[in-house]
């Protein structure tokens, strides 16, 4: 009986033994559960951007584009100080003493941030100093399908050598349109122009205002730049493939041929002018950049000196609707930067709706797709109400071309066309052969 009893006793202590142990194990198991849940918080915690609280001052370099003082207070410094109050921003300006990136690299004191455009990118690119924004961009769950493609074509991707990095993020963009003097119009009796104009539809519109009236020269039409015109077809400058100039080609052809139409206008030439001013000169149609027309504005006596409107940038015949290509102003991080994540939130506020709009109010036109940057454009700016303000989102910016370093000589070249067809009286296709020839041994001598 003694023998049962301990042995029942027995029995009842090793089950409470086992007990215990296997709520010691099912314990440990969800200790170590939670160990594993922890570690993958820590983990996915770390994926995201770790933005410093410490007092840190970013600086941005100015180098292509155009922003002042205030513009960078007002879009940058500011809402970056709201949002971050331990950041502070500076500018570096590229066009100031020790300012150029060879001697800001020399000194180890390149800044975070680069302001800049599409045509000075290879630069960045060649000094190997551009951060892929990629990994960035997928951290921050940014959304690339809130810019507009243009925007994204001109500013992201597509510079040799890598051209799948994402080099840069649009800030803002410029869009062409054409601004017309309505009290040259209303004195001859000639009706305005009218969106969606073809460049001969302007051309045999500003054919009827070209003239000398009461010894005052009156000009109908001037297109402006020959490049900005080729711009509107996609025109490249230089053909990778042969490395040889493009130019003597049917596009640029019937870009001249535009050019030539204009200058060979009875009245056109005034002694050796052959560019007008639209705020200083009888001009009745000129095309314009939309920020050097929101820039213009800003002064009283420009605003108030002629009585305008504002139509659509004519399209060359074949390419209805098409407009010149995007201006773009970007921002890219250094890689040299030692607060790469830092600088990246300073882009996001910069591209917030909330300093977009803010932007669009002054004249920038933002990259941004939603509908409310078109329609708010310019709001508000009493000079703008009543004006045709929507003729500059009415066209569709024509693709950029690809770049190369011969690009901005050759257009230098391609700029000059305009004065040997009006000065001096060259014919298309010789104009065409000279630019070409020129462009060649250009290229020859700096391979």
């Amino acid at each position: 009986m003694y023998n049962r009893r301990v042995a029942t006793a027995l029995s009842l202590l090793f089950l409470a033994a086992l007990l215990v142990l296997a709520g010691c194990s099912s314990k440990g198991k969800e200790s170590g559960s939670e160990s594993v849940a922890n570690h993958d918080n820590q983990v996915q915690k770390d994926n995201k951007p770790q933005i410093t609280t410490s007092p840190i001052t970013l600086r941005m370099y100015h180098n292509g584009g155009s922003i002042s003082d205030q513009e960078f207070k007002q879009y940058f410094a500011d809402p970056v100080a709201k949002k971050y109050p331990n950041i502070s921003m500076e500018i570096v300006r590229s066009d100031v003493q020790g300012g150029s990136p060879e001697d800001l690299l020399t000194s180890n004191s390149f800044p975070d941030i680069i302001y800049t455009a599409p045509k000075t990118m290879p630069v960045w690119i060649n000094l190997g100093i551009i951060e892929d924004l990629g990994p960035y961009v997928k951290k921050n769950g940014m959304d690339l399908n809130r810019y507009q493609k243009s925007a994204k074509d001109g500013a992201m991707m597509g510079f040799e050598p890598d051209p799948g990095k994402l080099v840069s993020l649009p800030f803002s963009l410029n869009l062409a349109t054409m601004i017309y003097n309505k009290d040259i119009f209303d004195k001859f009796g000639v009706a305005y122009p009218k969106d969606g104009m073809s460049w001969d539809d302007a051309i045999a519109l500003g054919k009827k205002l070209t003239r000398t009236d009461a010894g005052i020269n009156y000009i109908g039409i001037d297109p402006w730049r020959v490049e900005a015109v080729g711009s509107q077809l996609a025109l490249p400058y230089y053909d990778p493939k042969t490395k040889k100039a493009a130019i003597n080609n049917e596009g640029w052809a019937s870009v001249l041929r535009i050019i030539k139409e204009v200058v060979d206008t009875p009245g056109y030439v005034n002694g050796k002018q052959i560019d007008y001013d639209f705020f200083k000169d009888n001009l009745a149609m000129y095309p314009i950049w939309a920020s050097d027309l929101a820039s213009k504005m800003t002064k009283p006596e420009v605003a108030k000196s002629r009585n305008w409107d504002l139509v659509t940038l004519p399209y060359v015949k074949g390419h209805e609707g098409m407009s010149r290509n995007t201006g773009v102003a970007s921002l890219a991080i250094s890689n040299l930067s030692k607060h790469k994540d830092e600088a990246f939130a300073v882009i996001q506020v910069a591209e917030s709706d909330e300093v977009q709009l803010e932007m669009i109010k002054a004249g920038r036109i933002s990259p941004l797709t939603d509908e409310k940057f078109k329609t708010n454009y310019m709001k508000g700016n009493p000079v703008f109400e009543g004006k045709n303000v929507a003729s500059i989102f009415k066209m569709t910016p024509s693709p950029s071309p690809p770049d190369s370093k011969y690009d901005n000589d050759i257009l230098k070249m391609v700029r000059g066309a305009k004065a040997k067809l009006a000065l001096e009286q060259k014919d298309v296709n010789t104009v065409l052969r000279e630019i070409q020839e020129q462009a060649d041994q250009f290229i020859a001598a700096n391979p």
